[in-house]
């Protein structure tokens, strides 16, 4: 057994006092750590997944699709190559399956479509770098917030009803310890899947990589993250391929460019920062399929949010929005500039919180603020560079309007817990 820990967050037996059990609570996180060979951390992790989560392999179209996969995994990605193995063992499948995606463990998404769903401009999360040139110890913080619906996905979407039972998006949250024997210690938060959960993720070497969704670039959204015809690597798995293989920006960003990528689900793009103060931002150009990286200006901060980087780099190239549309990604960006104005020098780890605390998802008319229906910032994140771990906090409800504002509600988060080496 590689399982060190497997335990939900809310409550622990060491922390009831802080985080009282509360049925209404939303995100209900679950800690787990792996530590073996990448085989043992992939049956560990494809038995949980299929006792505690109810996870079941999805097929592919044809079996040349699950070869052909398997061959790409060996050559370019030797850990998941053997994580699958372990999948397929817990599975009691032979590790020369090609009938089965074995690179997957996702769960709770309801009606996904093969024909793909249109979100249009739907805006989604924020990220922000601070210059490492001006901060109180020399160090680079980042933070992040994660702001998706708080819904059944995505049976609503396509005008059917949430099954019986049904879990909400990301009310299942995973922070997955990944401790091989031979290779990269790393962190990754993320929700709907085991093996390479999505969303945040940092390693032993500083390096912090989070994924936005960018709707200016293209890919089967609500679509599965597995089986089916998918080919190379899905974005669902950069994520923890990154952070498996790469220790700087640079390395990154030699990783990508070697590796073909399927866009599945939503369409991402991927912020990239590392203790020594390098940053960029990965995207897919919607156009032509060329791979892009706008890098940060050293000395200046590097915020993301849902538009195309490459296509509206500077305010001068936004269009304009009102201040009501609190949640359009252009008034985001504008917010976050604004506040970080106001910061003294040198900058504290406590500012990059605030950037987030400024463009915190959470309004009483969704409609008007250009929010999705029940979005909020479900997941927020802040990291020291300097430090394997990583600081989180999640969305538990709300509380109703919030007084002195227009638009804004007040909603209930747990206290910061701290995840790391």
């Amino acid at each position: 057994m590689s399982i060190l820990k497997n335990k939900q967050i809310f409550p622990s037996q060491e922390m009831t006092q802080y985080f009282p059990n509360k049925k209404s609570d939303y995100c209900k996180p679950t800690h787990i750590i792996v530590e073996g060979t990448w085989e043992e951390m992939g049956y560990d992790l494809a038995t949980i997944a299929k006792e505690d989560f109810g996870v079941e392999l999805k097929k592919y179209f044809d079996p040349i699709y699950g070869a052909a996969r398997r061959s790409y995994m060996e050559k370019n990605w030797p850990e998941m190559a053997e994580m699958q193995k372990g999948v397929f063992k817990a599975f009691g499948l032979p590790e020369d399956n090609n009938e089965y995606d074995g690179t997957s463990l996702a769960f709770d998404w309801y009606d996904e479509s093969y024909d793909g769903f249109d979100l249009g401009s739907m805006k989604t999360c924020s990220a922000a770098v601070l210059p490492k040139e001006k901060s109180d110890n020399g160090s680079t913080y980042v933070s992040r917030n994660y702001d998706m619906s708080a819904l059944v996905l995505w049976s609503p979407l396509f005008g059917k009803p949430a099954p019986e039972g049904a879990w909400g998006h990301a009310e299942r949250w995973v922070v997955v310890e990944f401790r091989p024997k031979n290779g990269t210690r790393s962190i990754i938060s993320g929700t709907n899947e085991l093996l390479t959960p999505y969303v945040d993720a940092i390693n032993e070497h500083g390096l912090f990589i989070t994924m936005l969704r960018d709707p200016e670039t293209n890919g089967l959204e609500a679509g599965p993250s597995s089986g089916g015809n998918l080919a190379g690597m899905a974005n669902t798995h950069i994520l923890h391929k990154l952070v498996s293989s790469c220790k700087t920006v640079e390395e990154a960003k030699a990783a990508l460019l070697g590796n073909r990528i399927t866009q599945t689900f939503l369409n991402f793009h991927i912020t990239i920062a590392d203790q020594d103060g390098n940053a960029t931002v990965f995207e897919i150009d919607g156009k032509s399929g060329a791979y892009v990286f706008t890098d940060r200006v050293e000395g200046e901060p590097f915020f993301v949010t849902n538009h195309a980087v490459h296509l509206h780099p500077t305010p001068d190239t936004y269009p304009d929005t009102p201040d009501i549309a609190a949640h359009n990604t252009f008034t985001r960006q504008r917010i976050l500039r604004d506040t970080y104005k106001n910061f003294e020098q040198p900058l504290q780890r406590e500012d990059a919180t605030k950037l987030m605390d400024a463009v915190h998802c959470a309004f009483v008319d969704e409609e008007l603020a250009e929010a999705g229906p029940s979005e909020r910032s479900l997941q927020e994140i802040n990291a020291d560079l300097s430090k394997p771990e990583m600081r989180i906090r999640w969305y538990l409800g709300d509380e109703g309007p919030m007084e002195g504002t227009e638009n804004d509600l007040k909603d209930r988060r747990s206290e910061w817990v701290t995840f790391g080496f």
